[in-house]
């Protein structure tokens, strides 16, 4: 990757979270996560930009970046995930705020997970599939023998994968949303948890610490809710057409390869009512963070500090 500091610095001088695409450096948002935003720099095309909320001082920021770290080298030397060049670049903005970036070579559309699957024969639908568990089933099986002293968690819906091959085959897949680190030690988070609260308009904070934020950690270290995500985005994704390929698929691991894990299999009717739940879940979090953005930036003429979708079609 060829990332100009300078360029970035600057970049993150001008920006205004709420409104990003105004400020004097063009940018263009390629997607959006719950803490993080997706951008390219016309001036840096081929990288892809994750920009993290401010940290409260730059140990903070450090820690988090040495988590990131420790999450990719885990995936590839001990679980064999091939994890795409990350390089985290810590920067302080003129209004003196830790910002952590994390840069990533950017990928052909073609070549994520979501956009390869709507064009996906049968066969390489099934491939890919079947990749994505082996992945998941290195991980879990390394649960299973290290737990509970020391867990790895992911977030392993389709748009979260690449595939590298070409004409349609599949090589493998290559991880790229390493942003969230998932570590446990003992049932304790190796990353600070607050980060994720950093995003809950200020209103909510202590009902989603209260009543959400560890059902939403415990999701990630449970295979059976992680393939339960997987498979409803594909609803998410405007495939739904493909979910009972995925269903067979899964269950048919789960029965065979991965019976030893004990995970009970998956039901369609399960996946439609996870996604409806999940769906309507984020719609009115994501309404709430627009109120708050409102509040900030319109009322109190604050800085709002996150990069909120548009319209979103779920």
């Amino acid at each position: 990757m060829n990332i100009d500091l300078d360029r970035l610095q600057a970049f993150e001088d001008q920006l205004n979270p709420a409104a990003p695409e105004q400020g004097t450096e063009p940018v263009k948002i390629l997607g959006y996560g719950e803490i993080s935003a997706v951008f390219r720099i016309e001036s840096m095309p081929d990288v892809a930009f994750k920009r993290l909320p401010p940290f409260p001082n730059p140990e903070e920021r450090a820690a988090y970046q040495q988590v990131i770290e420790a999450y990719i080298q885990t995936l590839r030397d001990r679980l064999d995930v091939a994890v795409i060049e990350s390089q985290c670049i810590a920067i302080d903005n003129r209004d003196g705020e830790h910002i952590l970036y994390v840069a990533q070579p950017i990928l052909p559309s073609a070549s994520i997970g979501n956009q390869f699957l709507r064009q996906a024969s049968e066969t390489a639908f099934e491939r890919f599939f079947r990749e994505l568990l082996a992945n998941l089933l290195r991980i879990w099986r390394k649960n299973a023998s290290d737990g509970p002293g020391e867990l790895i968690g992911i977030d392993a819906q389709v748009s979260n994968w690449a595939v590298q091959g070409e004409n349609g085959r599949i090589d493998r897949l290559l991880y790229f949303d390493i942003t969230t680190p998932f570590l446990r030690h003992h049932g304790r988070e190796k990353l600070n948890p607050e980060i994720f609260l950093k995003a809950v308009p200020s209103f909510l904070v202590w009902l989603v610490r209260w009543a959400f934020l560890q059902d939403v950690l415990d999701r990630y270290y449970d295979l059976r809710a992680v393939l339960m995500d997987c498979l409803a985005n594909l609803y998410k994704e405007k495939m739904p057409e493909r979910l009972p390929a995925g269903l067979r698929i899964v269950n048919d691991v789960l029965r065979t390869e991965a019976a030893e894990l004990g995970i009970e299999p998956i039901g369609e009717d399960e996946v439609r009512k996870y996604y409806k739940e999940d769906a309507l879940i984020w719609t009115i979090f994501l309404n709430f963070r627009r109120l708050d953005r409102f509040l900030k930036t319109r009322l109190l003429g604050q800085k709002y500090q996150f990069i909120l979708p548009g319209p979103i079609e779920r």
